[in-house]
């Protein structure tokens, strides 16, 4: 034991003074580590060394029992010093000493009791806890802080990166609120240690950091995912979305207009691509300019697969439709990769065989059934697979029936039109008014024959009739059909392989819903980017942590997540009691479903109380 002497200075101009603190030396796993135990303050007496030592000998006597025969009597005013701090200690840690010197009392497995005054207990600064609690554990395994330092960032800069990727996780708002949910809302900052205030301008400094390295840490993560959870490397998912801006963005490079995922063509779009696995995390993404078309992006795709991919081993690549060119399967097969896709074309002819000897699959958990066949169609080298769903026929001619209803009530209107006063009758506009109807339902109007009976330059009599061609009675029937250069696949093996596409789906569904990667405020091109990269970054740490819960069969979206692990919080109780007035930081117990994730992921439930500091009366 000794007392420990710290120099001060509260800036560069200002007066030196010195604190003086009691510890201890004690060897921890193999190490020697020092313990304060209890902080002295910086009285003057304590400048002298000769005085410290009769201190420190004075305190050792009491504390351990262990009082020299012909102890020295301390001086009156060094006495009282000493004395005080001994009642101090009493205080902290009770009368009852140990009897071994070699450590302090109280054990830690020792319970602590104090007389508490009810009436002045206070529960003060509640912030959310579980979520934080549970993607701080869930980095931690994935090792990024190794990948950031190795980048060059200092410790700091690593705890603020990862803080920035699980605040994007767990609040999915713009970067000047995060910053509020950070200082008032969230312990996410607490559990890194990080006490000085994150401003938006450092989250947007940090996201650009981070899209900068985006090439080494997409390695660095993807190998790490593939090592913690045994990944099977052969399945690759190539899919295409975008988001939309609020803004026109007329001086952006890559805000461009053009067909809009979610219908907003009144607004400029980004595209980015995912290379995606079948478990869902995706090796690679890359961001376009918003009027690219789907198909154009395929060989960028294959080059980051060969440039990022961590085996040479074999891999199939499963396609949808807006990709699935001809001249895009040519080049999968010419780099000697297996494909899977959706068909662009519709068979008009195909072998009566192929409806006759179908099987029967299960899809939806077993809610649903499609009936699949294998064939090879004339004119084409690869092998197709015929696909009739019954929830699909049911969706197509429900929507096409929807579409049918509108266009002939269109020409309904028209229709009465001719036998109504002051309705529109002349032939020639008669026609004008159907052939704006047939371009607002072009989907639908191909389908009908419609006939106007003229007299004397006036419609006098209108009809038509619906005829449906055999290649879209297939589509409202359900019937689609898949593509592969695979030749040793059944029905069910295929099937299986395809449907790994609801990953994809899941994923821009998780980005664009669960974590609001739309619409994207950003003004400047770079930054645009970087929000959309470490949205990604933190779809990964959403995917991982729905990976371990699957494997558990806990099937939660993450907004479900969320709602449960922010039932768990954390606070700082007031504890008044005879002596002092103690200030304890401590979580609340997790409910029964967040204990289930907890388990689940294999991450502690919660951390023991800190006493944040004592007020001593």
């Amino acid at each position: 034991m000794f007392i420990r002497v710290i120099r001060k200075q509260r800036s560069k101009d200002s007066k030196i003074f010195f604190q003086y603190t009691l510890a201890q030396s004690s060897r921890v796993d193999g190490k020697v580590k020092q313990r304060s135990i209890l902080y002295l303050g910086s009285s003057p007496l304590l400048e002298d060394k000769i005085n410290r030592d009769k201190v420190l000998r004075f305190l050792k006597g009491k504390i351990f029992g262990n009082n020299e025969l012909f102890s020295e009597k301390l001086p009156n005013e060094l006495s009282q010093l000493a004395a005080s701090f001994y009642e101090k200690y009493c205080l902290k840690y009770g009368d009852n000493h140990s009897k071994n010197g070699a450590s302090i009392p109280p054990a830690p497995a020792r319970a602590e009791f104090h007389n508490i005054d009810i009436k002045g207990l206070e529960v003060n600064d509640v912030k959310t806890f579980g979520a934080e609690h549970l993607c701080k554990q869930v980095l931690d395994r994935l090792e990024l802080k190794k990948c950031f330092t190795s980048l060059g960032m200092t410790d700091v800069q690593s705890d603020k990166s990862l803080i920035s990727i699980a605040a994007r996780a767990i609040f999915s708002s713009s970067d000047y609120k995060t910053a509020q949910y950070l200082e008032t809302n969230s312990e996410l900052q607490q559990c890194y240690n990080i006490e000085e205030k994150i401003t938006h301008k450092q989250l947007y400094a940090i996201s650009d950091k981070l899209y900068a390295n985006r090439d080494k840490i997409d390695t660095f993560l993807y190998n790490r995912l593939t090592t913690l959870f045994n990944l099977d490397d052969k399945l690759v998912i190539f899919d295409i979305s975008n988001t939309y801006f609020e803004t026109r963005k007329q001086n952006s490079k890559i805000a461009k207009y053009g067909r809009s995922k979610e219908k907003r063509s009144d607004c400029p779009i980004v595209v980015f691509t995912g290379v995606i696995n079948a478990e869902g995390f995706i090796r690679h993404s890359r961001i376009y300019e918003g009027n690219i078309p789907d198909m154009s992006t395929l060989g960028d795709m294959i080059e980051d697969l060969e440039s990022h991919s961590p085996t040479n081993a074999s891999k199939t690549i499963v396609l949808d439709a807006g990709i699935a060119t001809e001249d895009n399967l040519k080049l999968i097969n010419g780099k000697g990769y297996k494909y899977v896709c959706v068909s662009r074309k519709r068979l008009k002819d195909y072998p009566s065989s192929t409806i006759k000897n179908t099987i029967t699959q299960l899809t939806d958990r077993g809610k649903n059934k499609v009936q699949l066949s294998i064939f090879k169609p004339e004119g084409f080298d690869d092998t197709w697979m015929y696909v009739q769903s019954e929830a699909k026929r049911k969706k197509e001619t429900s929507m096409s029936d929807k579409l049918k209803q509108r266009f002939e009530e269109d020409l309904s209107t028209i229709k009465n039109a001719l036998s109504s006063k002051g309705g529109i009758k002349k032939i020639n506009k008669v026609w004008e008014r159907i052939g704006r109807a047939k371009q607002k339902h072009n989907r639908v109007s191909s389908n009908y024959k419609i006939q106007v009976i003229e007299q004397e330059g006036l419609a006098i009599k209108m009809t038509w009739e619906f005829k449906q061609e055999v290649i879209k009675q297939d589509k409202t029937q359900g019937v689609y059909f898949i593509r592969t250069n695979h030749d040793d696949l059944n029905e069910e093996q295929l099937w299986n392989i395809y449907n790994t596409i609801r990953e994809v789906e899941s994923t821009f569904r998780c980005l664009k819903t669960d974590l609001n990667i739309r619409p994207v405020h950003h003004q400047n091109d770079y930054r645009i980017q970087a929000h959309i990269y470490q949205t990604i970054l933190a779809y990964q740490l959403v995917n991982t942590i729905r990976h371990y819960l699957k494997k558990s069969n806990i099937h939660h979206d993450w907004k479900n997540i969320l709602r449960i692990m922010n039932t768990q919080t954390i606070q700082t109780v007031v504890l008044p009691t005879d002596k002092k007035t103690i200030h304890l930081r401590k979580p609340s117990n997790p409910i029964l479903q967040a204990q289930e994730i907890y388990i689940a992921t294999n991450c502690k439930k919660q951390y023991p109380a800190k006493k944040k500091y004592v007020v001593y009366h």
